[in-house]
């Protein structure tokens, strides 16, 4: 069992390039369960620890996308007004506790070079294609950019670069596109459609430059709004909202092996938050492990409303 508190330091960060800018920032811990803040336990998750993220920058917050470097040590965030947010996370050597420090944020540019603002500026989803590099998928103005920021991620400066979207992609709906993507082993790419209206979600498979489809099952009123690949199994966020019931998230999992079936996907669920639970509007999962544990990650989007909260929540799979 571990503590559910996440200490958060302020630390000096030097810029990586005259794009980034520093802020102050600050968190506040928070219990699995707003009454019984000493469970841990979530279905077939235990709970890690939890924090509030908050910052006096106006470009904090909306974060809708969530990567884990590859030693586990930073966190790389994308906002859904096209900022990048990087910060170091690493674990107590006391009581296995979160630490998370050294945050930075930057502009994300356009193919061209440009801020990107406006419709343009939905970024949605990440994923690690390796050597550096990484997909960015958006909505409202549906496409995947890359972008080479280094494997120590200090080129944020980066132009995007086009990558073929999906068939149909310009017929996505405007605030249900592509939320989630992942890469998968053998240079393959998958995207996952926010909008399961017809009982499913489109889940678009690139393998060799050309893409093919699958399904998987969706609940009645939920949306897709993240994936994340990590060892055989990908993992998926699934979020429910309605004003007089409040939010809803599901986290799910289902083989990678599942794709290409022609039968639509079952996932397993893993865990559930709502009312009663430290919940809002998660929409960025990342998978990593800690001392031969499963961690998951999971950051929320706070949509920069005041009501809700910039969230990170760290889970171990049981």
């Amino acid at each position: 069992m571990r503590s559910y508190l996440l200490p958060l330091f302020p630390l000096l960060l030097a810029a990586c390039s005259p794009e980034i800018d520093l802020a102050p920032a600050g968190s506040q811990a928070v219990p699995l369960y707003e009454q019984s803040p000493e469970r841990t336990d979530l279905d077939r998750l235990s709970y890690l620890g939890g924090v509030v993220l908050t910052n006096p920058d106006d470009r904090f917050g909306g974060f809708s996308a969530l990567a884990v470097s590859a030693d586990g040590s930073r966190i790389l965030a994308v906002s859904d007004s096209a900022y990048w947010m990087t910060a170091t996370i690493g674990w107590s050597e006391d009581d296995g506790t979160l630490l998370v420090s050294e945050f930075a944020m930057a502009s994300m540019l356009s193919r061209t070079g440009n801020q990107l603002d406006g419709t343009a500026a939905d970024s949605e989803a990440i994923a690690d294609l390796g050597d550096g590099v990484f997909a960015i998928s958006f909505e409202r103005e549906h496409r995947i950019n890359t972008y080479a920021i280094g494997e120590d991620w200090s080129q944020l400066d980066s132009a995007g670069e086009a990558l073929l979207s999906p068939p149909g992609a310009d017929e996505f709906t405007n605030n249900g596109g592509m939320e989630g993507l992942t890469a998968l082993p053998g240079g393959r790419l998958l995207a996952g459609i926010e909008d399961g209206g017809s009982g499913a979600y489109p889940l678009w498979l690139r393998e060799a430059g050309s893409w093919s489809l699958s399904e998987l099952a969706a609940q009645p009123d939920y949306g897709l709004t993240s994936l994340d690949y990590h060892d055989g199994q990908v993992y998926v966020l699934e979020r429910f909202w309605r004003s007089d019931i409040g939010t809803h998230i599901r986290i799910l999992r289902f083989a990678v092996d599942a794709l290409g079936s022609g039968e639509r996907i079952e996932p397993e669920l893993l865990g559930t938050l709502e009312a009663g639970k430290t919940v809002d509007n998660f929409e960025g999962i990342s998978v990593t492990e800690r001392d031969d544990r499963t961690v998951l990650l999971i950051m929320s989007d706070d949509n920069y409303n005041e009501a809700q909260r910039t969230l990170l929540l760290a889970f171990q799979l049981d």
